[in-house]
């Protein structure tokens, strides 16, 4: 994988609003966002492509069909999807899943979260 290729971001956010808005921004951030509605297009996604096709996971929590929760649930059991950092998205108050690498409480000013994108993916071109 080129180093310098901008880095993929799976998005996961069940608010289309949320997701387009957070979409454009981080795309102008320089990185490659791949929007998922739900916590099962996320599962799909991931699990689908050989090697997984994120380098990180943005993932809201509480959303219909598949949770967040569930999701890192699947992360963690599946080794070949271990090694993906989780930034997670709430609007409630939660402790960090042992998963995340970080919490970002909605709502959110963009640099917070582009922050935490830093510090999980220090090498990204932010």
């Amino acid at each position: 994988m080129d180093p310098k290729a901008p880095k993929k971001v799976l998005l996961v956010e069940d608010d289309l609003d949320v997701r387009d808005t957070l979409q454009d921004l981080l795309e102008s951030e320089g990185l490659d966002v791949i929007p998922a509605a739900n916590g099962k297009q996320a599962i799909d996604f991931l699990t689908l492509n050989d090697p997984p096709g994120a380098d990180l996971v943005i993932l809201d929590l509480m959303m219909p069909l598949v949770s967040g929760w569930e999701v890192l649930d699947v992360l963690t059991a599946d080794p070949s999807l271990r090694r993906i950092p989780v930034i997670v998205l709430s609007a409630l108050p939660v402790s960090r899943p042992d998963r995340a690498l970080e919490i970002v409480r909605k709502p959110f000013a963009l640099e917070t979260l582009v922050s935490s994108i830093r510090n999980v993916l220090p090498e990204a071109a932010l």
